[in-house]
């Protein structure tokens, strides 16, 4: 069976006031228009991956405004913590369609026909920058060494490869990139690692996987490889996302959808 599933990421969505002077004040009209282009989509998608920063506070007016900013989308949402989200309300949020375990991490696996997910919780609370502690890593171990007849995505918000970004790398996944990258390189399955953060398209090969970070419609970041500390400047790029169709053979086409926001 043929899928189309959608990566995007970085909604970073308030419902009084932002906390990242960066977001733009707009960020619901904006992240409406990108929902409304993967609600358009045809033919219609058959899940969305939104990794992560899903709101810009982590409040339960934040999520009860991002679930109806989602509300036109008829396919199954998956969804994950970036560092700007919270436990607890995101767990109240979603976990009536999502299998999050009652407490700790929200880590979890999901199907989709044939396709697996697992979303890997890289939160630290408070801080920007994200970790897999051994606890993590060992979940994400014996899920990863499972046999699947399928395609695997891998969906977390910190990216564990460098992107070449000096001051954006710095702050991604921090603890258990090594450890991660073994897994994903010895797992018996297809997989493809797909991320946020960065706030900025990135594709990359990491272990031998595919991965991508998805960009923010929130605010974008501009294109530096320079080496330099200072964080690059703001652009007004149109926002990126991509669509992912895996086909009955296994192979998977990537496909580039540009929304103007």
């Amino acid at each position: 069976m043929t899928m189309l599933i959608a990566h995007v990421s970085d909604f970073h969505v308030f419902a009084d006031r932002k906390e990242t002077r960066l977001v733009r004040d707009d960020a619901e009209i904006a992240a409406r228009k990108v929902v409304a282009d993967l609600a358009g989509f045809r033919p219609a998608l058959d899940g969305v991956v939104l990794t992560g920063d899903l709101t810009d506070g982590g409040s339960a007016a934040d999520y009860a405004l991002l679930q109806d900013i989602l509300a036109p989308l008829s396919c199954p949402v998956f969804v994950l913590p970036g560092n700007h989200d919270k436990r607890v309300t995101l767990r109240a949020a979603f976990g009536d369609r999502l299998p999050f375990a009652p407490k700790g991490f929200l880590h979890y696996e999901a199907r989709l026909g044939n396709l697996r997910i697992i979303a890997l919780d890289t939160l630290v609370e408070g801080r920007g920058e994200g970790r897999l502690c051994a606890e993590r890593q060992a979940w994400a171990a014996a899920r990863l060494a499972e046999p699947h007849d399928g395609p695997t995505i891998v969906a977390m918000h910190h990216p564990p490869f460098p992107t070449g970004i000096t001051a954006l790398d710095a702050a991604t996944l921090v603890e258990g990139a090594e450890a991660l990258g073994r897994m994903v390189r010895d797992a018996p399955s297809d997989i493809c690692i797909l991320c946020g953060h960065v706030h900025r398209p990135v594709q990359a090969n990491w272990n031998g996987r595919f991965a991508a970070i998805g960009g923010s419609p929130a605010f974008q970041i501009g294109l530096d490889l320079s080496g330099q500390a200072e964080e690059p400047g703001l652009v007004g790029e149109p926002y990126v996302y991509f669509i992912h169709r895996f086909d009955d053979r296994g192979d998977v086409a990537i496909h580039t959808r540009y929304v103007q926001i």
